[in-house]
C-alpha cells in the first residue's frame, strides 16, 4: 500500500493547511461505490453491534449490583 505524505501539497505560513490547487492534479484511486458501500454497512453494523454490547454489559452490572445487595445486603 503506498501512502502519500500529503504535507508537501500543506501551506506552511501561519497554520498549515492542504489548498485545492495543489491536490487538483492528483490522481487518487478509489474502491468501486459498491465496495464502499458495503464497508459503510460493515461498519454501521460493528457499531450496532459494539453499542448492544455496551447496553448487555450495563445491564449485566446492574444485575451484578442488585444480586450483591440482595445477598449481603
Amino acid at each position: 500500500m503506498k501512502v502519500i505524505d500529503f504535507s508537501k501539497f500543506a501551506d506552511f505560513s501561519g497554520q498549515p493547511k492542504i489548498t485545492q490547487k495543489p491536490l487538483e492534479n492528483q490522481k487518487y484511486i478509489l474502491p468501486p461505490l459498491a465496495l464502499q458501500n458495503e464497508f459503510a454497512d460493515f461498519v454501521a453494523l460493528v457499531d450496532k453491534s459494539q453499542l448492544a454490547i455496551q447496553k448487555s454489559l450495563e445491564e449485566l452490572e446492574t444485575l451484578k449490583k442488585s444480586l450483591m445487595q440482595e445477598y449481603f445486603g
